[in-house]
């Protein structure tokens, strides 16, 4: 975490959550899944259709992070892990707010739900380049993977975020499976979500960069531009 111009990182920070969470309902409108770190919690919340995807975000980022001080131990960063418990209920609250913003929203051709996902795709890499320049915290989705790269020492984060991103995919396909005989979160959105939002990110890093240092010109060359935290600070495609 950066500790200069923190108001302002904070404030970036919040702006990328907020449309990343706008994208995620966005999608989830689509009808076509969601994407990968939405895929269990959205699963959940058909099943058990009494609490809200925002609710079911909160209750599995929280998880998140104590699987974080789990595998961490004495390593974990106690003040990380802090902001991202604030963070789980802020980026719940962010979807369901999203999804009610939206209301009635429904493509019914094929074509519009597609159209829909590439569409929150595209702000779902905006929300992950905001959050990255902004250096703040994790998401925790991000502060999982990098937890299991700190521990696996032989594996990069790119690779164990991929890992984590199936997992997750699999274990929501699974319980759509158990409890409604479907595949629940996960449909040909989430894989669109999957293969685009890194390679969008990229673009945005590569032309925005005026918008990096303008924003934060004193680490503007120190930028990552591959989505990858470093110094454990960051955000995930989501």
């Amino acid at each position: 975490m950066r500790h200069d111009h923190i108001a302002r990182r904070i404030l970036v920070f919040a702006m990328g959550l907020l449309v990343i969470s706008l994208s995620i309902g966005f999608i989830t409108k689509a009808s076509l899944g969601t994407p990968p770190i939405s895929s269990i919690p959205y699963s959940l919340s058909l099943i058990f259709p009494s609490l809200t995807l925002g609710n079911f975000t909160i209750l599995y980022s929280l998880l998140l992070v104590f699987l974080q001080l789990v595998i961490l131990g004495k390593e974990a960063d106690k003040l990380s892990l802090g902001l991202q418990v604030i963070i789980s209920f802020v980026f719940g609250y962010f979807i369901d707010f999203g999804l009610m913003v939206l209301g009635d929203f429904a493509p019914d051709a094929y074509w519009e739900q597609v159209v829909c996902v590439l569409i929150g795709c595209f702000g779902l890499a905006l929300g992950v380049y905001l959050q990255i320049i902004a250096d703040f915290t994790m998401v925790p989705g991000d502060g999982f993977a990098y937890a299991l790269s700190v521990k696996i020492k032989r594996k990069p984060y790119r690779v164990v975020r991929v890992c984590s991103d199936v997992t997750m995919i699999v274990i929501a396909a699974l319980l759509g499976f158990i409890a409604m005989g479907g595949t629940g979160g996960v449909r040909e959105g989430t894989v669109i979500c999957a293969l685009l939002i890194g390679t969008i990110a990229g673009v945005y890093f590569s032309k925005l960069r005026w918008l990096t240092v303008r924003l934060f010109p004193e680490d503007a060359q120190e930028t990552v531009v591959t989505a990858e935290p470093a110094g454990g600070s960051g955000a995930s495609g989501q």
